[in-house]
């Protein structure tokens, strides 16, 4: 069982170091990742925000935070794919902003972002089950760097933390 703790310095981009910092070195994968899931799903749930809320004039709405979490994980789970399958090819990176641009009506909002978070995660989860830990132990070049395909699974549940705590301390207040 592989713990955030075993990674090292040299499996992911230091720019990763604070998402990673937010899950507790003992955490196995799917520990994180299903953690991770529940607390999402409690928080979106406990929402009574307009989702098109935003702190500031130049910010994401609430509701496009939530989907830059959903899609990050999307990204993050298909460069872990390509690694753990023995696919070497140069990945690119992705621009934040492009994806969520056009995404400003959330009317129909809450019960989509619901879903899209947990098939989503739920797609992760089993992703990560079925490969053993020599596969883990696979890299790749994602945005000109390389990492390891088990640290993905630790920065998609950092970047989910990351991101609720910035929901509960500037769109909630």
């Amino acid at each position: 069982m592989i713990t955030r703790n075993d990674l090292t310095a040299a499996e992911y981009n230091p720019y990763y170091s604070d998402y990673l910092a937010k899950i507790p070195g003992e955490t196995s994968i799917k520990e994180a990742l299903e953690s991770g899931l529940e607390q999402s799903v409690a928080l979106v749930n406990s929402l009574s925000q307009d989702l098109g809320h935003r702190y500031m004039p130049s910010k994401w709405t609430l509701g496009q935070v939530i989907l830059h979490c959903v899609d990050t994980e999307r990204v993050f789970a298909y460069r872990a794919l390509r690694f753990m399958r023995g696919d070497r090819t140069a990945l690119s990176g992705f621009d934040q902003d492009i994806f969520t641009q056009d995404f400003n009506d959330y009317a129909f909002a809450k019960a989509e972002l619901l879903k899209a978070l947990k098939t989503t995660r739920q797609a992760t989860i089993q992703l990560f089950n079925e490969v053993d830990d020599s596969f883990l132990k696979r890299s790749g070049i994602a945005n000109g760097n390389e990492m390891t395909a088990r640290a993905i699974p630790f920065i998609i549940a950092g970047h989910h933390a990351h991101h609720e705590s910035i929901i509960i301390e500037r769109y909630l207040t």
